[in-house]
């Protein structure tokens, strides 16, 4: 882990403090948490049970048999197409964190997220997607009426500046941000909902003051970004479906800094913010929830999905 330098703390607390009335301010303190992203697939039955899993990322045999005695046990919303339920895929990512106890670590699973993430599960979920529409099959939760669907697309995003200060002080991190789109894709409003400092230890405060100084660095670029809405029924463009979730990286590997260390299949300490409501949403109890900790760099979650957790109780239980 590394620790900062006295004299870099002071400075950034000072730069930081002079800015507190800024919107994106850190408004909680951070943890400290360990966590691992696992990609994989699920398939659901009519009932929403489990049918079978997959996990795409190697792990070890004990990390192996703990999802293997959870992950079967969850209780899914059930999925209809044309009326009636069905079985269906998803792919998921697990991300799981572990914290010390007295005989080694404890680990539980810190978040799902169902849906696409990778560049190869969005161009297949595309493809499935426009099938769908066109044939009036788009699946949606049972009890809930089928939408059409709603396509984003990037648009050449621009990087944000990586902090000197930060740079000199080796801190990474990742900021998530989430933006409300106008429908011709530009940027409506912009909201950082969470935030991590990398392999990094020090004081709570001054890691904080940190974090703040990320979250208004991506705030002020994303404003600039466009994207490409598309949909074939404009009364679909709600602000649910026009909310993107987008993780901003701060790496020191682009700096000749240090190498980058795998984000999928691997462990990485983060002191990390809470994770902030969306402030234009008003989400439904079983609604999915995307923190910091479950994406990556060129990963991006849009609108809702109808692939949720009944029971999100079996979240944040030592395994």
């Amino acid at each position: 882990m590394r620790m900062w330098k006295a004299g870099m703390l002071a400075l950034l607390l000072a730069s930081v403090g002079a800015q507190a009335g800024h919107r994106f301010a850190v408004q909680a303190a951070g943890e400290s948490v360990i966590t691992m992203r696992v990609d994989g697939e699920l398939a659901i039955g009519p009932e929403g049970q489990v049918l079978e899993y997959k996990l795409r990322t190697p792990l070890d045999a004990h990390l192996q048999q703990l999802l293997a005695k959870a992950i079967p046990a969850w209780e899914m919303v059930p999925v209809q197409r044309g009326g009636r339920a069905v079985s269906v895929r998803t792919p998921m990512r697990i991300t799981l964190a572990a914290s010390e106890v007295a005989d080694g670590y404890e680990v539980r699973i810190d978040n799902v997220v169902f849906g696409p993430l990778t560049k190869e599960d969005h161009e297949a979920a595309r493809a499935s997607e426009r099938a769908a529409a066109e044939a009036g099959e788009t699946i949606a939760p049972v009890d809930e009426s089928p939408q059409a669907p709603v396509l984003i697309s990037a648009q050449g995003l621009q990087g944000p500046r990586y902090p000197y200060r930060l740079v000199e002080a080796g801190i990474e991190g990742i900021v998530l941000l989430n933006l409300r789109l106008n429908p011709d894709g530009t940027v409506a409003e912009v909201f950082a909902a969470q935030s991590s400092l990398l392999n990094v230890t020090g004081r709570s405060k001054a890691l904080d003051s940190a974090r703040a100084l990320l979250e208004r660095e991506s705030a002020r670029v994303a404003w600039q970004w466009t994207f490409i809405v598309e949909t074939k029924d404009p009364a679909a463009l709600d602000d649910v479906a026009l909310t993107v979730a987008i993780p901003m990286e701060y790496r020191l590997a682009a700096h000749g800094k240090a190498e980058e260390e795998p984000f999928v299949g691997g462990w990485r300490h983060e002191f990390r913010g809470p994770s902030l409501p969306i402030p234009w949403l008003h989400a439904r109890p079983d609604e999915q929830v995307v923190g910091v900790s479950d994406l990556v760099g060129g990963e991006q979650v849009s609108g809702s999905t109808p692939f949720r957790l009944a029971d999100r109780s079996v979240l944040d239980q030592a395994l």
